[in-house]
């Protein structure tokens, strides 16, 4: 008896070399050493095409659904974890400027945290990243990098919301949006509810706001941020302390401000 596959999308018979077809319609393409091989109707090998797609989609649409769960099982169960740290670079109020951390210790020595990089003074949510590691390795790489580079100053989980929301409204104020990994870290705010501190905070610099320009702040990045303020506040209504090597870069009318800082 014949033996029929499919490879290739094409039919296959196994048959004795001199059996012959019968009532098949179709011309062996093959019959070296009794291997006959025909091609599929175009219609049956399109059907054939479109089932596997389906499949292979269904399959997407499975697993996308199953991370959809597993994300806000896992984004549910950070909101409600017990707080591990809240702390601040000690000289954050000082400068306007510093790194903020909050943690939650979860299940099986977990630990989720973000870290915010604040500018209180202009540019709110300056950097941020969220990440759920082993609790020995946020030890090492994150608290205890922190604590060990820098002086620290614990904050109450709500005051430390409420800061850094505050910072942020503050620079959305004068149309600058936080750093984009920001809508991931404030998961970590769960239900921390910022209404229970009843510490104020006051953002700009004696009454303005006040661009500090960073180490890695290109001359471009500069005149956006100069000229973004120049329209929001207009002449004299923020301060500005930069390089004086970028002055230069600067549109002649900022340039000529008395309210710019160099250094």
């Amino acid at each position: 008896m014949p033996l029929a596959g499919v490879v290739d999308d094409r039919w296959t018979i196994w048959t004795p070399t001199d059996q012959r077809l019968q009532g098949s319609g179709v011309t062996p393409r093959n019959t070296s050493h009794g291997l006959i091989t025909m091609a599929l109707d175009p219609r049956s090998r399109q059907k054939k095409i479109e089932r596997r797609k389906a499949k292979e989609k269904s399959k997407e649409r499975a697993q996308k659904e199953w991370n959809q769960r597993l994300e806000a099982q896992t984004v549910q169960a950070i909101s409600t974890a017990p707080i591990l740290h809240c702390c601040a670079i000690g000289t954050i109020f000082e400068r306007g400027f510093g790194q903020v951390l909050i943690s939650r210790e979860l299940p099986n020595r977990k630990v989720a945290f973000a870290s915010i990089l604040l500018d209180l003074y202009c540019l709110g949510a300056k950097d941020a990243m969220f990440h759920v590691t082993e609790r020995g390795q946020y030890d090492r790489q994150m608290y205890g990098h922190m604590t060990a580079t820098f002086e620290t100053v614990t904050l109450k989980p709500a005051c430390a919301r409420k800061l850094i929301e505050g910072a942020v409204e503050y620079a959305r104020n004068l149309d600058f949006q936080p750093h984009p990994d920001y809508s991931q870290a404030k998961r970590i705010f769960g239900d921390i509810d910022p209404a229970a501190c009843e510490q104020t905070f006051v953002y700009g610099k004696d009454g303005k706001p006040f661009y500090i320009a960073g180490p890695n702040d290109s001359s471009d990045r500069c005149t956006r941020i100069m000229r973004s303020l120049h329209t929001r506040c207009g002449p004299g209504g923020y301060h500005f302390l930069a390089p004086i090597e970028l002055m230069d870069s600067l549109p002649a009318e900022i340039q000529s401000l008395e309210n710019i800082r160099e250094i």
